[in-house]
């Protein structure tokens, strides 16, 4: 029997017969205030998380082989989150948790229970079905704020602001706009095809998907009204508070994958953050704390852009961009929200330009041009470090328990809350961006463009 000294005390049989449950129920208990709200954990299930990439994988995962894979990565997740929220406790607590024993009882349970699902065929099945993901709508508050009613009011504001995105023009080029460039140029793309893993995922090496980021980071023109409209890096101070830095713009980066027409495709994420969205007056409805925006490209089989999207990140203003070479053709679903679809006038093999505007940092055009004033230059990171950042007591992640950044809540919460969204304007962790008023829709979904993309 192994025995595992927790917490200093504490003792528990950690085998997969007895002692599991007990373990990963105490470790929970000890991080709830810190936990890591980007995967979903499996309800009585130990050791295990899941996104909606896996949810969708689960379900057409039929060799032992794709079961096995998917449960790992499944134990994956879980170890991830595990080592985010462990290192944001207190001294004795972190340094129990993250011992070496410890992390070994955790480790071989995680294994155990795979192997234990991955053996049982009603077991996995239980397992696909618990790894489905909620959304992140409150279906009391679409009833309680009879929902239907608002239908024609959402509708009406979103078609407003899609028929003022139509009418924009290419802003001109002047010393009104602050430039930013990737600090590193591409280098030459490896010509190797990307290889497809166990679950049909296409994959890039790392030598393949560094030159990915860097061929199709994007370059900024940014109007300039205010200092809040400088991009940086949120961080916490000595003190603990959250703080914002201009001088160390960055660009965090994360990898997701798309369905189109039965096709996995690999996508490269980019976001920016502002240090806030100005409020001209006090009871401005959109203003406070943090802004930013989301780019996202998806790859076609040759690594070149086969589509753009874009939110800010509080889920808002979904966008569609299409290179001019890709093949895909829009189409409005009849029930789901009316998308904004552009066709751009460059190809996908070219890094775009992205011009935002200033204070409300609306992404107002997209083109290839290149800006003929200096710019600064900006570093590129994972997007993981928000859930790690240095924190006078150890590590504090970016976002609360609930996937929402503290103290960036908007007065729109007020009105849109029928929609069902969780507070309205607020910024948000990867994974939790409902980016629908009408209907439902998830940023991360695999199976969203789909709705809105066919391929002739």
């Amino acid at each position: 029997m192994l025995v595992l000294l927790l917490l200093g005390c504490t003792r528990f049989t950690a085998t997969p017969l007895d002692g599991c449950a007990a373990l990963f129920s105490d470790l929970q208990r000890d991080t709830q205030a810190r936990q890591d709200a980007q995967y979903h954990r499996l309800p009585n299930v130990a050791g295990l998380r899941s996104d909606r990439l896996l949810a969708a994988l689960g379900r057409t995962a039929q060799s032992p082989q794709q079961r096995r894979a998917w449960l790992e990565r499944l134990a994956e997740r879980d170890a991830e989150a595990n080592q985010i929220e462990i290192a944001q406790l207190p001294a004795a607590s972190r340094q129990a948790w993250a011992s070496e024993t410890q992390q070994t009882a955790l480790n071989a349970c995680r294994s155990a229970e795979v192997a234990r699902i991955a053996a049982d065929p009603q077991a996995f099945a239980r397992a696909v079905e618990a790894a489905q993901v909620p959304d992140d709508y409150r279906d009391w508050a679409r009833a309680a704020g009879l929902y239907p009613l608002f239908d024609g009011v959402f509708r009406t504001g979103i078609a407003a602001w899609q028929q003022a995105a139509r009418q924009a023009t290419a802003p001109a080029d002047s010393p009104h706009w602050l430039s930013y460039r990737p600090l590193r140029p591409p280098t030459d793309a490896t010509s190797a095809a990307l290889h497809n893993d166990t679950l049909g995922l296409p994959q890039a090496n790392a030598d393949q998907l560094s030159a990915l980021f860097a061929r199709h980071a994007p370059r900024l023109q940014i109007e300039q009204a205010s200092r809040s409209d400088r991009i940086g890096s949120p961080y916490f101070r000595t003190d603990g508070a959250r703080d914002f830095n201009p001088q160390q713009p960055r660009l965090y980066q994360h990898t997701s994958w798309s369905l189109l027409a039965g096709r996995w495709h690999l996508q490269l994420v980019y976001q920016l953050w502002f240090s806030q969205r100005p409020k001209p007056h006090a009871l401005d409805l959109y203003g406070g704390e943090l802004d930013g925006l989301l780019w996202r490209v998806t790859l076609d089989p040759q690594g070149n852009a086969l589509l753009y999207d874009s939110i800010h990140p509080c889920g808002c203003w979904h966008s569609f961009y299409l290179p001019a070479d890709s093949p895909l053709q829009f189409r409005q679903p009849a029930t789901a929200e009316a998308r904004l679809a552009k066709r751009l006038a460059f190809t996908g093999d070219q890094a775009p330009t992205l011009w935002l505007s200033a204070g409300e940092h609306r992404l107002d055009w997209v083109d290839a041009r290149r800006s003929a004033y200096p710019a600064q230059l900006y570093q590129r990171t994972s997007l993981d470090q928000l859930r790690q950042l240095p924190h006078p007591q150890g590590q504090r992640s970016l976002y609360a328990s609930d996937g929402l950044v503290p103290g960036t809540e908007r007065l729109e919460r007020w009105l849109l809350w029928p929609s069902g969204v969780v507070s309205p304007g607020a910024m948000r962790q990867w994974g939790r961006h409902a980016t629908a008023f009408i209907g439902r829709a998830q940023f991360d979904d695999p199976h969203l463009l789909e709705r809105y993309f066919s391929v002739p």
